[in-house]
């Protein structure tokens, strides 16, 4: 520390004790903590206001947070300190190490602490508790306390060579359970236990004297009392409240509660004051002892320290602090507290504890003095390491289950920390918002991940890799000058917990100017941090505040800012009401109305006009009455959105105000909200239920206003209907017929005789539903009478191509639903194909490029395969029946091609493959006899789908797949020289020319070299394949010594351009391999160049390769092949007759048109 830091201060003395433990518990015998009181001067008992714990030393008067605007001007330092940071932390190393309170309090349970058989010479045994006749014999028995050796002071003793016990187990608990738990609260083990020595019994009467006592601080070191230990036996009594001071400390103890039936104990070290005031009834009894240090440990002796010289090198330093003009000073000062706290509601200055607590309590009237700003900060440490389990290999075959968690070591050298802010309170315990960015190296005094973290969690990633986090709860002290821009950026933060416990605990009639403070930052808190989850409670808080202080002002304001004005439910209709109770009508009138004229929820408004109209009867007032009246109209006249649930409601108020009044206000609003029959069908239901409860003269008003209802139902009424119906699909809906509104909507409409008006709106079906339903009963019919085939083939046929077709629109431009391909609808479609006998070949439609919508193409080729299942031989046997019956295929057939999903060629990771998909269609053309539609499907190949480019489907779709097609097609016994496969051959081989083969770039490293690289283990041999492959990077998972062997075979690979280096993904660590572009380019032209040398070999041999690419086979080899001029090869034979030899059509083939360059979008 630097010696200008001590200005006219003697250098303080340090005190080294042992460290308190910090997850002490207590004893098994205690009972609640301590109760600390403030001593009042009456007669009566004091009244408790705070449970503290014993470690606190912080009274009410250190958290007051007012400054003293009127503080004289500092003098400039002769010395200031230099390193604001640096000197404060020494500061608090040197001079706050004391971890312990001055003073300690317990009270034990008498079924918890022994009788101690009290015998006093001359009296025999005293019995415990202690009764008034065994008082006023130890009275009599007694020396004064007192001036001149008078009793006016009303205090007795008796000295210790007079007092015994007569129960050893007395004594040990004195010694090790109250005797320990003291030592422990006041830090006063220096390294050897303490043993406690009684010094003399005192007894108080009624109406003694306050008495004061000082034990004084020995400097001479022979001197090993250390303080006193006070136990106060059972007996009753009242008053006698125990004040302890030091330094301006104060802590009270009320030991009258509860005195008949505990033993308590007060411990306090040598320095301090000891003020018992007057007992007001009963006899307090209590024994005194020494806490003595061995002699053996005098130099040990633990004493309260002296604070004036550190709190002097505070004050110096902050001084420094505020005084430097020329920067260099830090924002802010976040030191490490020693002790662990949980973030809760209740925490703020007053629960530090020892050394803590200490430090607060001198630093805070300096920063008061000095203009800086206290806060405490809840710190979240996050250290997060990689792990491996070193000892195994990677390669095992077990699961993850047989290596323990504990065999696991974590990387030192990659461990990530994260510090986050996670709450910032005043010494209150008020949270704030505060624009700071807190890192590693702003805490000091320590480091936040220190000692043990709070929890440790290990995420296993693979068999001997993990992630192990550890978490770190700590509390930093902050310190900052006052209206620094730091200063400036503090705001009201999340203060709801804070409050409620505030404000809910308070007992005062009148709110306090805290009280008062806290209300107002509750409801800006409320506005600029509005919680659905805590608003209501917020009001009911801040209603209750107010019921309580009287003051309806408050209470407004509260509403007002909440928002209840907007949502009746975040105060209650029950708590309106009540509201209405304490503050009077006049008062809340306004603020009703403003609510009744703000909440958009009818159902909200209604309910609270019912509730206080209810009221208004109860408490005969008139005002109210007429006041919900006039309320009830201009809800009913201003409706918000309306849904099904305020129904019931809806249709008893508008029915009380007469047809009429339904008729010309409700309904207009309701047609307005364009409303769905979910609405409409109960809400018509509901007023012909009350219809007896209106009176007569209103009879017909009403029932027009329901047949105008009933109206409205049937012009909305959809012509399908749907519901949401259950998917198979997790989180997804399906959409379904919803036929029960439409036998609702008849229901309703036919007990108001307007059946009509359903017909009249209900549009008609799509034609597949007239087919399928009239299929049935045409076939029955034409089994009974002969000679009417020829007339119903064409009927029979469009049934067919209606119910297999696509979505269709009408000639008024509406759109038709497609027949869904259900088993029943299947057996419709066969049943009308086996009637077909003579087909008109005339019904033969154009081919459509566009896939139709509604059906699927596996459902179709399905129903193709089926019908051909149910034929029988016989019926084929007849050429016109064979006819029509191809006719229904090839339609078929057809619907299948035109359904087909293109788009399903780019889905390569879903089984089954590109080519798969196509050679399973082609397939179908054949095993149903439409294999000359292939001159359809072929075509549909080509145009790359939706979301992939032309490069990308030829190479990794057309490519691939014409070399499958080769061997499909030599089982049907073709080739690529029949149509149509020729031209979707030259199609496909001239595309991959032009848009795949890129110039033949130079090899920029030769074979001979790469097969030099590695040593034929297994990661050697992936790192050559990636070598020979197109891609540019890879990472290869391993262990560190896998690792090493690979850099050094990729040592060998530098001149080459090849980079790499080791990357963590993950909790694992990876050797990422990067080549050079000029690497990459040759190793994908290669790629390219072996698939199309696969696609040319699929034609056939050189000679069928020019037959069929004809004139175009030689710019398309050069392209694949990176060949030149004279690399070109001749095919053997005449090459013209080969180029134009006739053509060998697959059988049933169309004629197609000459073979052209394919085009690319």
């Amino acid at each position: 520390m630097p010696s200008h830091l001590l200005q006219n201060n003697a250098y303080t003395k340090q005190f080294f004790f042992q460290k308190p433990r910090l997850d002490s518990t207590r004893s098994p015998g205690s009972m609640a903590p301590t109760e600390i009181i403030e001593i009042e001067d009456s007669d009566d008992e004091c009244i408790v206001k705070e449970p503290l714990t014993t470690g606190n030393i912080l009274s009410e008067s250190d958290l007051e947070s007012e400054y003293d605007e009127n503080e004289p001007e500092q003098k400039p330092l002769i010395f200031p300190s230099t390193d604001i940071k640096a000197d404060f932390e020494d500061t608090l190393q040197d001079g706050f190490q004391f971890d312990g309170a001055f003073a300690f309090s317990e009270r034990y349970g008498i079924s918890d602490t022994p009788n101690p058989c009290l015998h006093i010479d001359g009296l025999g045994t005293i019995g415990i508790p202690l009764s008034p006749r065994e008082a006023l014999a130890i009275i009599s028995a007694g020396v004064p306390v007192g001036y001149s050796g008078t009793n006016a002071s009303g205090i007795w003793e008796i000295s210790s060579e007079k007092v015994h016990f007569d129960n050893p187990a007395w004594g040990d608990w004195i010694q090790k359970t109250a005797g320990e738990a003291a030592a422990n609260a006041l830090d006063a083990y220096g390294g050897v236990w303490l043993s406690f020595t009684l010094k003399k019994l005192v007894i108080h009467e009624p109406g003694c004297s306050t008495s004061h006592y000082k034990e004084p601080i020995s400097d001479d070191e022979s001197d090993t009392k250390i303080g006193d230990l006070v136990a106060i036996l059972p007996s009753v009594f009242r008053g006698g409240q125990f004040q302890l001071s030091y330094a301006g400390q104060v802590k009270s103890f009320n030991l009258a509660h509860q005195s008949g039936l505990s033993t308590s104990i007060i411990a306090a070290y040598a320095g301090v004051e000891h003020t018992l005031a007057s007992v007001t009834s009963g006899y307090r009894l209590s024994l005194l002892y020494d806490m003595v240090q061995p002699i053996t440990h005098a130099e040990e002796r633990p004493t309260l320290p002296e604070m004036q010289g550190a709190t002097q090198k505070l004050h110096n330093i902050m001084l420094s602090w505020k005084q430097n003009a020329s920067g260099g000073v830090p924002d802010y000062l976040a030191c490490l507290l020693r002790h662990r706290y949980a973030k809760s509601p209740n925490f703020g200055a007053k629960s530090l504890t020892g050394a803590d607590a200490l430090l607060v309590h001198h630093l805070r009237p300096l920063a008061r003095r000095l203009k800086f700003r206290l806060y405490l900060a809840h710190l979240r440490g996050t250290v997060t390491t990689t792990a491996e389990a070193l000892t195994y290999s990677s390669d095992g075959e077990s699961d993850m289950s047989d290596i323990d968690d504990a065999e696991f070591k974590d990387d030192g050298e990659d461990a990530q920390e994260i510090l986050e802010v996670t709450q910032v309170v005043d010494l209150r315990g008020m949270p704030v918002d505060v624009d700071l960015e807190l890192g590693d190296d702003d805490v000091i005094n320590g480091n936040v991940t220190d000692g043990d973290p709070q929890t440790t969690t290990l995420q296993r990633e693979g068999r001997t890799t993990a992630t192990r986090t550890k978490v770190y709860n700590r509390t930093v002290l902050l310190l900052w000058p006052k209206n620094s821009d730091l200063d400036l950026s503090v705001a009201v933060g999340d203060i709801y917990d804070y409050a409620f416990n505030a404000l809910q605990s308070s007992l005062t009639d009148i709110p306090t100017k805290r009280e008062r403070r806290l209300v107002n930052q509750l409801l800006v808190c409320c506005q600029t941090r509005r919680s659905d989850t805590k608003l209501p409670l917020a009001v009911q808080v801040l209603r209750e505040s107010a019921d309580r202080w009287n003051d309806v002002e408050m209470l407004l304001r509260a509403l007002k800012a909440c928002g209840v004005d907007k949502n009746i439910d975040l105060m209650g209709v029950e708590d309106f009401v009540s509201a209405y109770q304490a503050f009077g009508w006049d008062a809340l009138k306004s603020f009703y109305g403003d609510t009744m004229q703000n909440d958009e929820s009818n159902a909200r408004r209604y309910a609270l006009l019912a509730r206080l109209t209810q009221m208004g009867v109860e408490e005969d007032d008139a005002d109210v009455s007429l006041w919900c009246q006039e309320q009830l109209k201009r809800v009913l006249g201003s409706l918000g959105k309306v849904d099904a649930s305020q129904i019931p409601w809806l249709a008893r108020a508008g029915l009380a105000h007469g047809g009429d009044f339904l008729r010309d206000v409700i309904f207009p609003q309701l047609q307005a909200q364009k409303l769905e029959p979910s609405f409409w069908i109960p809400f018509s239901r509901c007023l012909q239920q009350h219809m007896k409860d209106v009176p007569t003269t209103f009879t017909r008003l009403v029932g027009r206003a329901i047949a105008q209802s009933v109206s409205q139902i049937a012009r909305d009424l959809p012509a399908f209907p749907t519901k949401v119906g259950k998917s198979t699909r997790p989180n997804a809906e399906r959409q379904e017929e919803d036929c029960d509104s439409i036998l609702k909507v008849v229901q309703l409409c036919d007990a108001r005789g307007r059946s009509r008006w359903v017909l009249q709106r209900c549009p008609p079906p799509p034609p597949w539903v007239y087919y399928a339903k009239l299929s049935t009963f045409f076939v029955r019919y034409m089994e009974s009478i002969t000679g009417l085939d020829d007339i119903f083939q064409p009927f029979f046929l469009d049934a067919i191509d209606s119910m297999v077709s696509p979505a269709r629109t009408t000639s008024d431009g509406k759109a038709t639903t497609p027949c869904p391909l259900s088993e029943k609808n299947q057996a419709t479609i066969i049943l009308a194909a086996r009637t077909v006998c003579c087909a008109s070949t005339s019904r033969n439609q154009s081919f459509k490029a566009d896939p139709p919508k509604g059906q699927q193409s596996s459902t179709l080729q399905a129903l193709a395969r089926y019908v051909m299942k149910e034929f029988s031989p016989q019926l084929r046997r007849d050429p016109a029946a064979f006819k029509a019956f191809g006719q229904a295929i090839i339609t078929l057939v057809r619907a299948a091609i035109r359904t087909f999903d293109a788009s399903s060629l780019v889905k390569r990771y879903i089984p089954p493959t590109a080519s798969q998909r196509m050679i399973a269609i082609i397939d179908f053309c054949f095993e149903v006899g439409g294999q000359s539609q292939c001159q359809y499907l072929l075509p549909r190949f080509v145009p790359p789908p939706t979301g992939t480019t032309a490069t990308q489907h030829v190479s990794g779709v057309l490519a691939p797949f014409l070399p499958d097609l080769q061997k499909y097609l030599v089982g049907k016994d073709l080739n690529f020289e029949a149509e149509p496969y020729k031209t979707f051959a030259v199609t496909v081989a001239k595309l991959f020319a032009e848009k795949v083969m890129n110039p033949k770039p130079s090899e920029p490293v030769p074979a001979s070299k790469l097969r030099a690289i590695g040593c034929g283990c297994r990661d050697c041999k992936e790192l050559k394949a990636f070598f020979r492959s197109a891609r540019a990077v890879v990472c290869l998972p391993a262990v560190q010594k896998i690792r090493l062997h690979l850099e050094r075979e990729l040592a060998k690979t530098r001149a080459w351009g090849v980079s790499w280096q080791t990357v963590k993904e993950g909790s694992s660590r990876m050797l990422e391999v990067t080549k050079p572009p000029a690497m990459v380019a040759f190793a994908a032209w290669s790629a390219n160049s072996q698939t199309g040398k696969t696609l040319l070999l699929s034609l056939g041999d050189l000679a069928a390769q020019t037959r069929v690419l004809g004139a175009d086979h030689y710019w398309v080899y050069a392209r694949i092949y990176g060949a030149t001029d004279s690399d070109l090869p001749m095919p053997s034979g005449d090459a013209s007759r080969t180029i134009n030899a006739p053509k060998r059509l697959a059988t049933t083939a169309l004629p197609t048109k000459p073979a052209k360059r394919a085009r690319t979008s």
